[in-house]
């Protein structure tokens, strides 16, 4: 029998799952709408970044909405706002149109994270958090897993704008699924059983919770003076330079390069992530049960591992050895973003999760907003589509160092 906790997990597991399917709809058709709206990699560029430039921004206000009004109302708004703007980007005509609407969508899905966190925190147990949150950052490499299964065909049959009309109709079954079974807390929950609730306020007065009580009176404005966020949110800049540059150009490398038809593209780009996916899920279970205290040694040897696997996919030519390469990179780049998020998870204190965790992830949505704009124009300017995986691996490894000297563990 599913606990109350499990039901919000699951919904919050479908919810980011579709908004990672959101998101990556536009790296499966900018090639087409490039082409419909007659532009270049540079300009190609702009609109993939348009997106991160509103979640970016939108990461620590939507945190300190979730902190003041409680995550629930931000998460049903969150919803509604970017299913509107993600069926809207499949009536866009105009490079300024589709810049717009993706800017707004943006700010939609800006919001929804830190909501999330402070869900989290809000329902699980220190002992289950960090499992839990891992299963829905799986979303994010689900995500890329599915995107080119499910639309490759429908861009074949009914064009790249139909795509985004049916992405909008999911996001409505996530906001009818989101209004009956997430609410603020775990006390909350009409259907939660009150053993559940008890097992709740037990771990709150356990010996690790009252670690976290030492910070509950702090303030976010003090908060933010802590170096380590500092180096949290820097860490996700430079990581997600390159993660989201994978993420976002594979599929143009894979038919520009790769010189692979729009079918064997959606396998080849999918495949990889599928394997992401079991990274993510299992980095929970593996960095809880073998490496807490030391996440970082985890972090860092899948960090380095699938920086080299990404190098040696833009310099192998049989699709076997570099499929290889791909699903390696996949499973332990995931795996060690999966990682990472622990540490914020089990420090922030509870009433700050929402805008603690907000301020750490603006930092890897700025990382967003500018590896696409960085990407478009440097394969622009060398005319090679294989320089962009420069940038993408030199950024992880400077985010790797970065979590090295600066970032420390709680034992």
């Amino acid at each position: 029998m599913f606990k109350g906790s499990h039901k919000v997990g699951l919904v919050l597991i479908f919810c980011y799952l579709v908004a990672w399917l959101d998101r990556m709809a536009i790296n499966m058709t900018i090639p087409f709408i490039a082409k419909d709206l007659n532009i270049g990699p540079d300009k190609m560029g702009w609109i993939l970044s348009a997106f991160f430039l509103g979640y970016a921004l939108f990461q620590i206000p939507g945190g300190l909405l979730a902190d003041k009004f409680g995550p629930r109302r931000v998460i049903m708004v969150a919803l509604s706002w970017w299913s509107v703007f993600t069926a809207l980007t499949g009536m866009t005509s105009s490079l300024i149109n589709m810049l717009t609407i993706r800017l707004l969508f943006g700010i939609g899905e800006g919001i929804f994270p830190a909501s999330v966190w402070k869900v989290l925190g809000s329902w699980f147990t220190k002992k289950n958090r960090t499992t839990a949150n891992a299963l829905v950052i799986s979303a994010i490499a689900m995500g890329p897993a599915l995107t080119p299964l499910i639309l490759a065909p429908l861009i074949a049959r009914y064009g790249w704008r139909f795509c985004f009309y049916f992405l909008g109709i999911l996001g409505i079954i996530c906001v009818l699924l989101a209004k009956r079974y997430i609410y603020n807390t775990i006390h909350e929950g009409p259907s939660v059983s009150q053993s559940e609730k008890d097992e709740f306020e037990i771990d709150l007065k356990s010996q690790e919770a009252n670690i976290e009580k030492s910070l509950e009176h702090t303030t976010f404005k003090n908060l933010i003076k802590e170096p380590m966020l500092w180096a949290f949110s820097i860490f996700g800049l430079f990581y997600n330079v390159g993660m989201y540059g994978w993420l976002t150009w594979l599929p143009t490398y894979l038919i520009k390069v790769k010189n692979l038809d729009l079918t064997s593209m959606a396998f080849a780009a999918s495949i990889p992530f599928i394997f992401a996916t079991i990274g993510c899920m299992s980095a929970g279970f593996i960095s809880d049960k073998y490496f807490r205290g030391k996440r970082k040694i985890l972090i860092v040897v899948c960090s380095f591992t699938g920086s080299l696997c990404l190098f040696l996919f833009t310099n192998i030519d049989n699709v076997t050895a570099y499929m290889i390469m791909q699903c390696i990179a996949g499973f332990t780049l995931f795996m060690a973003a999966s990682a990472f998020w622990a540490l914020p998870l089990t420090i922030l204190p509870t009433k700050l999760m929402g805008a603690g965790s907000g301020f750490i992830n603006t930092g890897g949505q700025i990382g967003g907003f500018v590896t696409n704009i960085i990407i478009g124009y440097v394969i622009t300017w060398t005319g090679n589509y294989a320089s962009g995986f420069i940038v993408m691996i030199g950024s992880i490894i400077i985010a790797t160092i970065i979590l090295i000297l600066f970032i420390k563990e709680r034992k």
